[in-house]
């Protein structure tokens, strides 16, 4: 009988590191033993400086507690979802399991904490799937109604004026004037809201988001531009096809990056420039844009891609976070309020999801998830 290798401990750490999840190991005082590959990506520490230190040097309140009831009464014990915010500032979505880990001769040993990240997986809830509902229609009419009020009502004291026969060249001029601005106006809105058509699926084509992407950030880094932002593009290069309308997608992501590019103050010591890995000094204006082929969760059933537009802008209030995405809803003085409420309702006709994160006076983060449609 052929005797079976050893397998040496290079191969378990292999397997310890390509785990799909984050796996911590403490012993009975929380102090760490090891962390994985997963776990140090997601608390953003590394091996080397976690290991020997307590646990609450990284790991958040809540899963500590997990893990103390596993120990105390040595079973598994399962964790709620939490959010929190770790050391950094960064906000994750995660959820944990601890069980006790025992030896050969069944002494307790310590702890071992698996975390499942759910950054990417919210989307997948139903009361995620976006759709417009009667109450937002009811918004777009009352919104629509009052945007077409104000031009007419210009238009149309402008035109009396002409009629009560003014003599004055000047303001019949002016008058004129009045009715141009006030017909471009409602030209532009109405412009804008023909992203609301629907268009067929049955026409949807392959669309290389990353090369759409890169079109817009050619045209948004034109020296002529007034702002002088520096855009940091992390592009997965293995990232498949969408199925979709590509003017409508290119529509959402122009929008979304000039959002991006607006929220951040003027800074004149800024350079232009187009970078893989390129970092900043402080107080530089900086736009991120990456993406990502997402293989470990599914959305509607289909693989997924994913788009984030980051931006270190001065953020957006809690109270507006919760209302961009209504037609008409703007904190901007020349703004239409129907940018994000058409690229939310596009997304949502490709099946996709749009999310956002934001911390006043740290910026702003998208995430777009789009489906890979066989």
């Amino acid at each position: 009988m052929t005797k079976p290798q050893k397998t040496d401990d290079n191969f378990y750490r292999q397997l310890f590191d390509a785990l799909p999840d984050g796996i911590i190991v403490l012993d009975k005082n929380f102090s760490v033993v090891s962390i994985n590959d997963t776990a140090e990506e997601i608390f953003k520490i590394s091996r080397r400086k976690a290991s020997g230190q307590k646990s609450s040097v990284f790991l958040p309140e809540e899963i500590e507690k997990t893990a103390r009831k596993a120990l105390n009464e040595e079973r598994t014990v399962f964790g709620d979802e939490i959010n929190p915010i770790l050391r950094g500032g960064e906000r994750i979505s995660v959820q944990a399991v601890a069980s006790p880990l025992f030896s050969d001769r069944s002494d307790l040993q310590g702890i071992i904490i698996q975390v499942k990240d759910l950054s990417g997986a919210k989307f997948l809830t139903e009361k995620s799937l976006q759709q417009i509902s009667t109450s937002t229609l009811e918004g777009l009419i009352v919104g629509l109604a009052h945007e077409l009020k104000n031009p007419l009502s210009g238009i149309r004291g402008a035109a009396q004026i002409i009629v009560d026969g003014t003599t004055n060249k000047g303001d019949r001029i002016k008058c004129a004037e009045i009715i141009i601005k006030e017909a471009d106006r409602l030209k532009a809105l109405l412009d804008t809201l023909k992203g609301l058509e629907p268009f067929a699926k049955e026409v949807f084509e392959p669309v290389d988001i990353n090369e759409v992407l890169l079109e817009i950030i050619l045209l948004e880094s034109k020296p002529s531009k007034v702002k002088q932002i520096q855009f940091v593009q992390k592009f997965d290069v293995t990232l498949p096809t969408v199925t979709g309308d590509r003017d409508s997608l290119k529509q959402v992501f122009l929008n979304l990056i000039k959002n991006a590019v607006q929220a951040i103050p003027d800074v004149s010591s800024a350079k232009i420039s187009l970078s893989g890995t390129g970092r900043l000094e402080t107080g530089h204006g900086t736009v991120e844009i990456s993406t990502r082929w997402i293989t470990d969760y599914k959305l509607k059933d289909e693989n997924a891609i994913s788009v984030e537009i980051k931006d270190n802008g001065t953020g957006i209030q809690k109270e507006d976070l919760e209302k961009i995405f209504s037609p008409f809803y703007t904190t901007k003085k020349e703004g239409s309020g129907l940018g994000l409420f058409l690229a939310y309702q596009i997304i949502a006709k490709h099946g996709g999801v749009i999310l956002v994160e934001s911390d006043l006076g740290r910026g702003t983060l998208f995430k777009v998830y789009l489906p890979i449609v066989k």
